[in-house]
Protein backbone atom coordinates (compact mmCIF):
# COMPACT_ATOMS: atom_id res chain seq x y z
CA UNK A 1 0.00 0.00 0.00
CA UNK A 2 2.70 2.27 1.14
CA UNK A 3 4.47 1.87 -2.72
CA UNK A 4 1.26 2.54 -4.08
CA UNK A 5 0.64 5.32 -2.61
CA UNK A 6 3.95 6.81 -3.69
CA UNK A 7 4.51 8.75 -7.01
CA UNK A 8 6.19 7.44 -9.93
CA UNK A 9 9.26 9.59 -9.95
CA UNK A 10 9.85 8.99 -6.07
CA UNK A 11 10.17 5.20 -6.44
CA UNK A 12 12.64 5.85 -10.31
CA UNK A 13 14.81 8.21 -7.86
CA UNK A 14 14.81 5.45 -5.02
CA UNK A 15 15.52 2.24 -7.61
CA UNK A 16 18.51 4.32 -9.09
CA UNK A 17 20.10 5.12 -5.63
CA UNK A 18 19.63 2.10 -4.67
CA UNK A 19 21.07 -0.16 -7.37
CA UNK A 20 23.32 2.25 -8.47
CA UNK A 21 24.28 2.69 -12.48
CA UNK A 22 24.42 0.15 -15.11
CA UNK A 23 28.29 0.05 -14.51
CA UNK A 24 28.83 0.43 -11.10
CA UNK A 25 31.32 -2.14 -10.70
CA UNK A 26 34.06 -0.79 -13.02
CA UNK A 27 34.99 1.68 -10.36
CA UNK A 28 36.13 -1.83 -8.08
CA UNK A 29 38.05 -3.34 -11.30
CA UNK A 30 41.72 -3.46 -12.04
CA UNK A 31 42.61 -1.27 -14.73
CA UNK A 32 44.45 1.44 -15.96
CA UNK A 33 41.71 3.84 -16.55
CA UNK A 34 40.87 3.74 -12.42
CA UNK A 35 43.45 6.00 -11.40
CA UNK A 36 41.41 8.27 -8.83
CA UNK A 37 43.32 6.86 -6.04
CA UNK A 38 47.09 7.45 -4.71
CA UNK A 39 47.31 3.54 -3.98
CA UNK A 40 46.21 3.07 -7.79
CA UNK A 41 48.83 5.69 -9.13
CA UNK A 42 51.63 3.95 -6.32
CA UNK A 43 50.43 0.73 -8.18
CA UNK A 44 50.82 2.06 -11.45
CA UNK A 45 54.48 3.92 -10.29
CA UNK A 46 55.86 0.27 -9.09
CA UNK A 47 54.85 -1.43 -12.20
CA UNK A 48 56.35 1.52 -14.15
CA UNK A 49 59.84 1.70 -12.58
CA UNK A 50 60.12 -2.35 -12.72
CA UNK A 51 59.80 -2.90 -15.77
CA UNK A 52 60.92 0.44 -17.06
CA UNK A 53 64.78 0.93 -16.05
CA UNK A 54 65.27 3.61 -18.36
CA UNK A 55 62.41 5.65 -16.98
CA UNK A 56 59.96 5.98 -20.21
CA UNK A 57 57.75 3.86 -21.69
CA UNK A 58 58.11 1.94 -24.87
CA UNK A 59 56.37 -0.21 -27.54
CA UNK A 60 59.08 -2.88 -26.47
CA UNK A 61 57.81 -2.72 -22.67
CA UNK A 62 53.91 -1.59 -23.06
CA UNK A 63 53.36 -5.56 -22.85
CA UNK A 64 55.49 -5.86 -20.09
CA UNK A 65 54.05 -2.95 -17.98
CA UNK A 66 50.33 -4.65 -19.07
CA UNK A 67 51.83 -8.00 -17.49
CA UNK A 68 52.86 -6.41 -13.80
CA UNK A 69 50.51 -3.97 -13.35
CA UNK A 70 48.01 -6.79 -13.79
CA UNK A 71 49.50 -8.72 -11.61
CA UNK A 72 51.01 -11.58 -13.88
CA UNK A 73 47.41 -13.01 -15.22
CA UNK A 74 47.64 -16.11 -17.05
CA UNK A 75 46.33 -16.36 -20.52
CA UNK A 76 44.35 -19.23 -21.14
CA UNK A 77 40.70 -20.64 -21.68
CA UNK A 78 38.42 -21.27 -18.45
CA UNK A 79 36.45 -24.06 -17.91
CA UNK A 80 33.54 -22.07 -18.40
CA UNK A 81 34.18 -21.78 -22.46
CA UNK A 82 35.55 -18.28 -22.13
CA UNK A 83 38.69 -16.83 -22.64
CA UNK A 84 41.13 -14.55 -20.33
CA UNK A 85 43.73 -12.94 -21.46
CA UNK A 86 46.45 -11.48 -19.87
CA UNK A 87 45.64 -7.88 -19.99
CA UNK A 88 42.59 -6.16 -21.85
CA UNK A 89 43.57 -5.93 -25.62
CA UNK A 90 42.41 -2.59 -25.27
CA UNK A 91 44.80 -1.24 -22.88
CA UNK A 92 47.67 -2.52 -24.75
CA UNK A 93 46.30 -0.51 -28.25
CA UNK A 94 46.04 2.26 -25.83
CA UNK A 95 49.61 2.49 -24.72
CA UNK A 96 51.08 1.61 -28.09
CA UNK A 97 49.13 4.30 -29.69
CA UNK A 98 50.77 6.42 -26.74
CA UNK A 99 54.32 5.90 -27.04
CA UNK A 100 53.79 5.30 -31.04
CA UNK A 101 55.61 9.08 -31.79
CA UNK A 102 58.59 9.09 -28.74
CA UNK A 103 58.71 7.33 -25.70
CA UNK A 104 56.98 8.76 -22.57
CA UNK A 105 57.71 8.87 -19.15
CA UNK A 106 55.51 8.03 -16.02
CA UNK A 107 54.47 11.52 -15.50
CA UNK A 108 52.99 11.76 -19.32
CA UNK A 109 51.51 8.73 -19.34
CA UNK A 110 49.85 9.72 -16.21
CA UNK A 111 48.72 12.67 -17.46
CA UNK A 112 47.38 10.07 -21.09
CA UNK A 113 45.09 8.25 -18.58
CA UNK A 114 44.16 11.39 -16.51
CA UNK A 115 42.87 12.62 -20.16
CA UNK A 116 41.40 9.43 -20.84
CA UNK A 117 39.21 9.00 -17.59
CA UNK A 118 38.06 12.52 -18.48
CA UNK A 119 36.45 11.44 -21.73
CA UNK A 120 34.82 8.73 -19.75
CA UNK A 121 36.85 5.54 -20.91
CA UNK A 122 35.45 2.76 -18.95
CA UNK A 123 37.72 0.03 -17.21
CA UNK A 124 37.47 -3.75 -19.17
CA UNK A 125 35.63 -5.73 -16.76
CA UNK A 126 37.52 -8.89 -15.86
CA UNK A 127 34.51 -11.48 -16.69
CA UNK A 128 35.30 -15.21 -16.37
CA UNK A 129 31.81 -16.67 -16.88
CA UNK A 130 30.03 -16.30 -19.91
CA UNK A 131 26.92 -17.79 -18.48
CA UNK A 132 25.41 -17.40 -14.93
CA UNK A 133 24.41 -20.87 -14.89
CA UNK A 134 28.00 -22.28 -15.36
CA UNK A 135 28.76 -20.04 -12.66
CA UNK A 136 26.76 -21.60 -9.72
CA UNK A 137 27.73 -25.20 -11.49
CA UNK A 138 31.26 -24.28 -10.64
CA UNK A 139 30.16 -22.84 -7.67
CA UNK A 140 28.27 -26.10 -6.28
CA UNK A 141 31.22 -28.50 -7.52
CA UNK A 142 33.56 -26.24 -6.00
CA UNK A 143 35.72 -25.15 -8.64
CA UNK A 144 38.38 -22.78 -8.82
CA UNK A 145 38.68 -19.35 -10.58
CA UNK A 146 41.14 -18.90 -12.77
CA UNK A 147 41.80 -15.09 -11.45
CA UNK A 148 42.68 -14.68 -8.16
CA UNK A 149 41.02 -11.31 -6.55
CA UNK A 150 44.12 -9.33 -6.52
CA UNK A 151 44.20 -10.01 -10.21
CA UNK A 152 40.41 -8.42 -10.67
CA UNK A 153 39.61 -5.96 -8.53
CA UNK A 154 41.70 -2.96 -6.97
CA UNK A 155 40.62 -3.39 -3.64
CA UNK A 156 39.21 -5.99 -1.27
CA UNK A 157 35.49 -6.83 -1.79
CA UNK A 158 34.99 -8.42 1.21
CA UNK A 159 36.48 -8.45 4.69
CA UNK A 160 37.69 -11.86 4.54
CA UNK A 161 39.96 -10.64 1.81
CA UNK A 162 41.43 -8.05 3.46
CA UNK A 163 43.20 -10.64 5.19
CA UNK A 164 46.58 -11.81 3.25
CA UNK A 165 45.18 -9.19 -0.01
CA UNK A 166 49.21 -8.41 0.05
CA UNK A 167 50.18 -11.52 0.06
CA UNK A 168 52.45 -13.25 -2.65
CA UNK A 169 53.30 -9.27 -3.83
CA UNK A 170 56.80 -9.94 -1.47
CA UNK A 171 58.76 -12.99 -1.29
CA UNK A 172 57.64 -14.81 1.33
CA UNK A 173 60.39 -14.98 4.97
CA UNK A 174 61.74 -17.91 5.69
CA UNK A 175 59.93 -20.09 8.69
CA UNK A 176 61.82 -21.49 10.94
CA UNK A 177 59.56 -23.54 12.72
CA UNK A 178 56.75 -23.76 10.89
CA UNK A 179 54.66 -26.27 13.00
CA UNK A 180 55.87 -24.79 16.48
CA UNK A 181 52.73 -24.92 19.21
CA UNK A 182 51.74 -22.01 19.93
CA UNK A 183 50.28 -21.06 23.70
CA UNK A 184 47.67 -18.64 23.67
CA UNK A 185 47.44 -15.74 25.88
CA UNK A 186 45.04 -17.35 27.96
CA UNK A 187 46.51 -20.41 28.60
CA UNK A 188 50.03 -18.44 29.68
CA UNK A 189 47.91 -16.37 32.11
CA UNK A 190 46.72 -19.96 33.53
CA UNK A 191 49.72 -21.65 33.86
CA UNK A 192 51.18 -18.30 35.83
CA UNK A 193 48.13 -18.59 38.22
CA UNK A 194 49.13 -22.11 38.73
CA UNK A 195 52.55 -21.44 39.46
CA UNK A 196 51.70 -19.01 42.03
CA UNK A 197 49.35 -20.98 43.57
CA UNK A 198 52.25 -23.71 44.45
CA UNK A 199 54.21 -20.69 46.14
CA UNK A 200 56.41 -19.89 42.99
CA UNK A 201 56.92 -16.26 41.67
CA UNK A 202 56.16 -15.60 38.23
CA UNK A 203 57.99 -12.28 37.66
CA UNK A 204 60.88 -14.66 35.45
CA UNK A 205 57.51 -15.69 32.95
CA UNK A 206 57.20 -12.25 31.18
CA UNK A 207 58.86 -9.69 29.93
CA UNK A 208 59.29 -6.38 31.45
CA UNK A 209 56.41 -4.77 29.06
CA UNK A 210 54.38 -7.99 30.31
CA UNK A 211 55.23 -7.45 33.65
CA UNK A 212 54.34 -4.03 33.73
CA UNK A 213 50.73 -4.38 31.62
CA UNK A 214 49.95 -7.36 34.24
CA UNK A 215 50.34 -5.38 37.20
CA UNK A 216 48.41 -2.82 35.45
CA UNK A 217 45.52 -4.96 34.67
CA UNK A 218 45.51 -5.75 38.71
CA UNK A 219 48.14 -8.57 38.38
CA UNK A 220 45.39 -10.63 41.01
CA UNK A 221 48.43 -10.55 43.33
CA UNK A 222 50.54 -13.32 41.36
CA UNK A 223 54.28 -13.13 43.40
CA UNK A 224 54.68 -9.84 41.15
Amino acid sequence: RIARALPVSTMSTFGVTSHGPPNGQAQFTLSLFNMDHPLDRAWLKKSFDTTCPTGVLTAATVRDLLACFYRDRVAGATKSGSFIPSYPPRDAEFLIDLVADSPKSFEALLDAISLAMDDNVQPAPPTEYISSQLMRTDMERHVRRVLAPQQQFRCPQTTSQEVGWEVGLNPPAPVGKPFHIRSSATTIFMDAAEKNAWGRSIIGEFSSYAAHKLTESGGFGMGI
